[in-house]
């Protein structure tokens, strides 16, 4: 046996070393994802895992070249403030050129870009070139800031070409139209309950400027994960656009569905306006719609599940369970949320709010649980039950372990809330 493993570890020696002769040949990557035909660069960055962005909202890329010579940036480098965050530019065929230049002398093996000590919590820039075929590297840690240095040649060689690509869309020489803010033809407007952050009052929703409610318009996921959206375009995106002039960029609009109260739909919702790049599908196209997956985004209970109705062992009874649906749980949770809030201040008033007596959770406390929902029907009206259980540690003697509620969609109430 103990031969065995003394060839088996000549082995991987052996593999390591011709895995770093490859290394070493700057061997590429497999081919990296598609995108679409006329994408020659892509450069991109995602965030560390300490590092949040807000629910719905879609990641420009640092630096996108179209075959045409458009380019579409998140960098504004002194330019006219964009009220997305996207600006464009137009290189001439000369500026196409000096790119394809560049990105010759870039290397597209990962390997080459791992540092011997990483910084933890660092965002993941990918590379993406599609002059002669597709390639594609990700770059865990690398600074993309100015002038940004490195022990690792790639690493410099890649960050020095991050560094000319953020200046390209303001060169004279090399585009025929400069760096100027973007006005997109069409829109993904990504949606989240009504609820109010950091206990500030909600302003009143601005109205909902279609005959079509919000709520009954094709509804995707796209992007972004399990958060519902619908896709504007045409003249509705302009007008969606004048509305977001006054914006405070800081928070996301509060918006009126144009839905109608009690009919288990949300009547508001706070809104992330997302710009679509030319040539890039809305959440609302086919492909993009909601899969058979049992889990949404609910905020501020973020990933909560949709049970199955034939496993729901709650503790209200009803006439039957049927799966919630993810707009009933948009109109629901502000419900709750608003109910947990006025329990919250009973509690205080009556100066239970400091005693180790179950208490209602609320604000940040609430993403300590996991929840599942089911519709319930009794009598038929219709209900929204939840059951939350705590997770991770045990809580502590005020936190309830596991509690449930049930809420009227029609008169929009909580009837029933049970912290055991």
């Amino acid at each position: 046996m103990a031969r065995r493993s003394v060839v088996l570890g000549a082995m991987l020696i052996a593999m390591s070393l011709l895995s770093a002769c490859s290394v070493f040949g700057r061997g590429e990557n497999d081919p990296p994802a598609a995108r679409d035909a006329d994408v020659l660069v892509s450069v991109a960055e995602s965030p560390g895992f300490l590092q949040t962005e807000r629910v719905g909202s879609r990641r420009v890329p640092f630096f996108e070249l179209r075959s045409d010579g458009t380019v579409f940036t998140n960098v504004d480098d002194g330019a006219e403030q964009s009220a997305f965050g996207v600006y464009w530019a137009r290189l001439t065929d000369e500026g196409i050129e000096q790119v394809r230049a560049w990105f010759d002398e870039l290397s597209f093996n990962d390997d080459h870009y791992r540092e011997l000590s990483p910084s933890t919590d660092q965002p993941t820039t990918s590379v993406y070139a599609n002059f002669d075929g597709p390639v594609g590297v990700s770059v865990y840690g690398l600074d993309t800031e100015p002038g940004a240095r490195s022990g690792n040649g790639e690493m410099r060689r890649l960050g020095g070409v991050i560094d000319r690509l953020r200046a390209l869309p303001d060169d004279e020489q090399l585009t025929v139209q400069r760096r100027a803010p973007y006005t997109p033809t069409a829109l993904d407007l990504a949606f989240q309950p009504a609820v109010p952050v950091d206990d500030e009052q909600l302003p009143a929703p601005t109205s909902w400027p279609f005959a079509t409610p919000l709520t009954q318009r094709p509804l995707g996921i796209g992007g972004y994960g399990k958060v519902l959206c619908a896709t504007i375009d045409g003249a509705e995106a302009a007008t969606i656009i004048e509305l977001m002039a006054g914006n405070d960029q800081d928070s996301p609009p509060h918006w009126s569905t144009g839905a109608t109260p009690g009919s288990g739909q949300p009547t508001s919702v706070l809104v992330t306006v997302n710009a679509l790049l030319r040539g890039q599908s809305g959440c609302s196209a086919a492909q993009s719609t909601p899969t058979a997956s049992n889990h949404v985004v609910v905020e501020p209970l973020q990933d909560v599940v949709l049970a199955d109705p034939a496993a729901w062992n709650g503790v209200y009874p009803a006439d039957r369970f049927t799966t919630a649906a993810s707009l009933e749980l948009y109109a629901a949770v502000p419900i709750l949320v608003r109910e947990l809030e006025n329990r919250e201040a009973v509690e205080d008033a009556n100066g239970t709010g400091d005693s180790t007596e179950l208490q209602v959770p609320t604000g940040s406390d609430l993403t300590w649980y996991d929840y599942r929902f089911v519709a319930a029907e009794v009598g038929g009206a219709r209900y929204i039950d939840l059951e939350a259980r705590y997770q991770g540690m045990a809580p502590d003697p005020w936190e309830p372990p596991t509690w449930h509620a049930r809420i009227a969609l029609g008169p929009e109430t909580v009837t029933d809330l049970d912290l055991r």
